[in-house]
């Protein structure tokens, strides 16, 4: 997936620059899943089910058109954390005109739009949401410690007081990135960011890969 840098500025940054010293994502943990209250963030999703993630009543989407990646964005920043929805041409191809979106300010009003989602967490402390990455469930809680437990081969390019990663790669094309995963590099793939201070989760993101 693509990035621009509307949202997710800080910690994105910080993240290229850790991460352009790791050529491959051989080094860490992948997983096939990521769910916030329920809703699976892996791989693109209709945006009638995004209202779910980001609060119990509607909201009112700030539109993008990306330059970089020629993509139609929405993003949105409520109760603590910030959503973004990318989508890609290839997903919909139902939308003959770019013209589509450009009134659109909800998340009903696309409805089966698919899209594929960025999430932050920019205080650890406030998560409220259920964040379930496979088995492991992230709570404001969470640790650098279990992070070792949970993902002990990203736990080996980390420590308690930088961001950590897991590869998020999508269920129907994770075994072919497997096979060749010395062609895949941080920060131009999916990802799930732990931004660790003093051995505590402070920020938590849900990335869907740098294109640009």
């Amino acid at each position: 997936m693509r990035f621009t840098h509307s949202l997710f500025s800080t910690i994105i940054i910080s993240s290229i620059i850790h991460t352009t010293a790791s050529a491959s994502i051989a080094g860490y943990d992948h997983v096939t899943s990521v769910k916030v209250n329920g809703i699976d963030l892996a791989s693109p999703l209709a945006a009638s089910k995004a209202d779910a993630l980001i609060s119990k009543n509607p909201v009112k989407l700030k539109y993008e058109y990306s330059e970089c990646t020629g993509n139609t964005e929405y993003s949105v920043t409520t109760n603590g954390k910030d959503l973004r929805f990318e989508i890609y041409a290839e997903d919909n191809p139902q939308i003959k005109s770019d013209k589509f979106y450009k009134n659109k300010s909800s998340f009903a009003q696309l409805g089966q739009t698919k899209g594929a989602v960025w999430m932050e967490w920019n205080n650890a402390s406030k998560i409220q949401d259920k964040i379930q990455i496979g088995q492991t469930i992230i709570t404001h809680q969470y640790t650098f410690q279990q992070f070792q437990k949970d993902f002990p081969m990203s736990a080996k390019s980390a420590n308690p007081n930088e961001v950590a990663y897991v590869i998020l790669l999508p269920p129907k094309v994770a075994q072919s990135i497997l096979k060749e995963q010395q062609n895949y590099d941080l920060p131009y793939i999916g990802n799930i960011a732990f931004n660790f201070k003093k051995g505590k989760l402070s920020s938590f993101l849900i990335n869907q890969g740098v294109a640009c």
